[in-house]
């Protein structure tokens, strides 16, 4: 029988995305795959800027900047005339958001890079094995895999992690209910195809269209940025007995476009899709824990899911690893207690602008056309509108982890750490985001006083700690605040000390604590 410390069941980009947190920290993690190969399709395609710092702190936002483009051009059409033209991903980069924009990608691109990475890590993902049934027991999981070749094994894991997409094996394995509703009036089809003289890119803008019927019907069109191809999606009815194929997609967009002179060519992915909004009320069952789709499946609205569930393995691998190291399993139950609320309130969330967008009410219809149409042509409006979709805001506040010892400020304990220029000692500028990045914790300090009761010695290796606008000292990284983006920021007073955890969320505030209280909010794993 094999043994590893990890097993997690399903290469999409939350099972990825954990599987390289883990490797980065030297676990030993097992990434099983049923299909034998990536599927090439577009999906969920679009990264939001909170799963950007995410790819950020894990080594691969520079490809993936490379490969997507966050400036959209929107056109509507009503019954086939052209109603409005929006523009998308206006915001500009701000020292505390590097990342203010969506970035339009498709899924496939997303997880090619991410396997790269996982393989530069010294990981992989084992394709063509599929999990065929688990026990569990109070010390680790026992599994049994099956091959694409008929073979069998068993392997006996610490952990095992399911990211194994909304029919979730492990899920129904552990019996957990997936509650919700299937939206039998909302379905779709779905392709990736080419449209001949439709270029779904350009002069650094990513073209989108959508068809909206007054019967109630919808066609869309979302350029896949590098590839030359759209991804198009086209509403059905709930007595439609359609299956996914070209000439389908080619009749659906005669009748809603008018374009009948268009010919949509090369198909490499056709699918069907229903609308699910389904979650579970247990995120970990003993030593079997669920992430992504196998937690939650949202509507596509909104671009939600895939970025919940990147969310979900960040929050989730550094937890893993500090148990793995010695730290009390009760740990992995604030994964449920933060991840949880989250993902309800985002799937009400994207909800609620699936209601909208598909209303058939004429009230609504009409607010739509008349009043939020003419609002998103501005700029300021567009940019806030993407502020409340880009998971920015999320955070633990109320979370078991969480604890302020400090009022007043801007930034608080339970809140994403933001980002901002600051200048280390050799008048290199860096971001803050840089001194962040990594497995570790960071004890971040405001001025000297922060540290007057502190023993810097005592800390553990695990523990970076930098102090703000202040002196050198052994063990602390000086970083000045010359531009004043960081005050701007955070508002934090001299003398504030902050602990911020690896996935980039403030643990602790603080006035001068001493090092026994700062290991008092470690997990004893670090």
């Amino acid at each position: 029988m094999s043994t590893a410390d990890v097993m997690i069941v399903g290469a999409g980009p939350t099972g990825l995305t954990l599987a390289i947190d883990l490797a980065r920290r030297g676990v030993d993690a097992v990434l099983v795959e049923a299909e034998t190969e990536l599927p090439r399709q577009s999906r969920g395609k679009g990264l939001q800027p909170r799963s950007l710092e995410v790819f950020d702190d894990l080594g691969v936002v520079d490809t993936l900047l490379e490969q997507g483009e966050w400036r959209q051009d929107i056109t509507l059409y009503a019954d086939q005339r052209r109603l409005a033209r929006l523009p998308a991903g206006l915001a500009e980069p701000r020292p505390d958001l590097p990342y203010p924009n969506i970035l339009m990608i498709p899924q496939w691109r997303i997880t090619a890079v991410l396997e790269e990475r996982l393989g530069e890590l010294g990981g992989k993902i084992r394709f063509g094995t599929r999990l065929a049934g688990f026990t569990a027991g109070s010390d680790g999981v026992r599994a049994e895999l099956v091959t694409a070749d008929g073979g069998h094994e068993e392997l006996e894991v610490r952990y095992l992690v399911g990211c194994d997409g909304g029919r979730s094996a492990v899920r129904r394995t552990l019996g957990i209910e997936f509650a919700g509703v299937s939206r039998e009036h909302q379905r779709y089809l779905l392709g990736d195809v080419t449209v001949p003289g439709w270029d779904p890119e350009g002069s650094g803008v990513v073209r989108s269209h959508a068809w909206m019927g007054r019967d109630g019907s919808f066609l869309g069109l979302a350029g896949l940025p590098g590839t030359g191809q759209w991804q198009i999606g086209a509403s059905i009815g709930p007595d439609d007995d359609l299956e996914p194929s070209l000439d389908v997609l080619q009749r659906l967009w005669d009748e809603r476009t008018g374009h009948t002179d268009v010919r949509l060519t090369d198909p490499t992915w056709l699918s069907n899709f229903k609308v699910n909004v389904r979650m579970v009320d247990e995120y970990r069952h003993g030593r079997v824990l669920l992430a992504g789709d196998a937690a939650h499946v949202h509507p596509p609205t909104g671009g939600q899911g895939m970025n919940t569930g990147i969310q979900d393995a960040y929050n989730l691998g550094w937890k893993l690893v500090a148990c793995l190291r010695g730290a009390d399993d009760a740990l992995l139950d604030s994964y449920q207690a933060e991840r949880l609320p989250i993902a309800r309130g985002v799937l009400e969330k994207s909800t609620d602008i699936l209601d909208v967008v598909t209303s058939r009410n004429p009230l609504v219809a009409f607010a739509v056309r008349r009043i939020l149409l003419p609002l998103l042509r501005r700029p300021a409006v567009n940019r806030a509108l993407t502020s409340r979709v880009s998971q920015i805001d999320v955070g633990y506040r109320s979370g078991p982890l969480t604890e302020d010892g400090v009022t007043g400020g801007r930034v608080r304990a339970g809140d994403r750490a933001p980002d901002a220029l600051i200048d280390a000692v050799s008048n290199e500028s860096v971001r803050l985001h840089d001194v962040l990045r990594g497995p570790h914790w960071t004890l971040l300090l405001v001025g000297d006083s922060a540290a007057r009761h502190l023993d810097i010695t005592a800390l553990p290796d695990g523990v970076t700690v930098a102090v703000i606008a202040g002196s050198a000292r052994p063990g602390v990284r000086v970083l000045q605040d010359r531009d004043r983006t960081f005050h701007r920021a955070y508002r934090a007073a001299s003398g504030t000390a902050l602990l911020i955890r690896p996935d980039g969320y403030v643990a602790w505030r603080a006035e001068a604590p001493d090092h026994r209280a700062v290991l008092a909010h470690l997990p004893s794993g670090e």
